[in-house]
């Protein structure tokens, strides 16, 4: 028998640690739904011998988001750019990356075999690979940006990230959830802008949601706008999560304090006087996306 990640997350909230049993290896209680804080991460750290991003500083976050995890797929995993087929360019470029469609031939560890009592991988999936222009000379910067905002890469309240890969010119790219509609101005410009009421409901709960987390952990996101929010729609609801959570600008530069980053109508007026994006200017890029859901 299995269950998927998705159908767990109710089990996981439902009620206290005891409803989550005891290992069966070390008889320790479980944190989350078979997810044993010794024995997961002991059987990760012992695989870390058997893999490098071919950088020391990607290598030591990737094993950080492991060795810190509380569940299941509550980490990054190194993946083998072989891994991937049917890579497509999309031509979604933006100022410092680019955007790829392709299929995980494995993917992520979402199933779970409640028999063996262990999560188990989908096998083939589509994922987006966002390419970090510049990349094969990370900044320790942008390294210092990933582990202060590590846990909304992996926030089932924001976009999903699966883990970290190097393309062929040596480029790290992110391995992410496909959101099969795109940003929210790739679908306002499907639906030619027509949306009823109960859909701008549900993007807009979906965005405060994201950002309420973002905000919980003391973190700013900075840049917020419509190519920032991805879209899942199906007959009954639409969904949206946000992505790109503080990572903005070069990776291989210094970022300087006087450079403006994102889309010139979300961005707050005191940011344009020189002020660091804050939790208010945070709201402020929310009520923009308000006004273009409403307009």
């Amino acid at each position: 028998m299995s269950l998927s990640l998705e159908m767990s997350v109710s089990l996981e909230h439902s009620g206290p640690r005891e409803t989550y049993g005891k290992c069966s290896l070390c008889k320790r209680q479980r944190i989350a739904t078979m997810w044993c804080e010794k024995c997961d991460i002991m059987n990760m750290k012992e695989c870390f011998p058997n893999w490098t991003s071919g950088n020391s500083k990607i290598d030591e976050f990737i094993r950080f988001t492991q060795l810190n995890a509380k569940e299941s797929m509550d980490y990054l995993e190194w993946i083998d750019f072989n891994q991937f087929d049917l890579i497509k360019d999309i031509n979604d470029k933006g100022a410092f990356s680019s955007i790829y469609s392709a299929v995980w031939m494995e993917g992520p560890r979402w199933n779970l075999d409640e028999e063996a009592e262990i999560w188990t991988r989908t096998g083939p999936i589509k994922v987006i690979l966002k390419r970090l222009d510049n990349s094969h000379n990370i900044s320790q910067e942008f390294v210092d940006q990933l582990y202060r905002y590590h846990k909304c890469l992996k926030s089932g309240a924001l976009a999903d990230c699966f883990g970290i890969t190097k393309d062929p010119t040596s480029c790290y790219m992110l391995v992410m959830r496909y959101y099969k509609n795109g940003s929210l101005y790739s679908y306002l410009k499907e639906t030619l802008g027509v949306l009823c009421w109960r859909d701008i409901v549900d993007i807009l709960w979906s965005i405060s949601v994201g950002l309420k987390y973002i905000h919980e952990h003391d973190l700013v996101h900075g840049h917020l706008h419509g190519g920032n929010i991805l879209v899942e729609s199906d007959v009954n609801s639409v969904d949206t999560k946000i992505t790109d959570t503080g990572l903005h600008g070069p990776v291989d530069k210094q970022l300087s304090p006087k450079q403006i980053y994102g889309v010139v109508p979300f961005v707050a007026p005191e940011i344009f006087n020189g002020n660091t994006p804050t939790k208010e200017s945070d709201v402020y890029s929310f009520g923009m996306v308000m006004w273009m859901l409403s307009a």
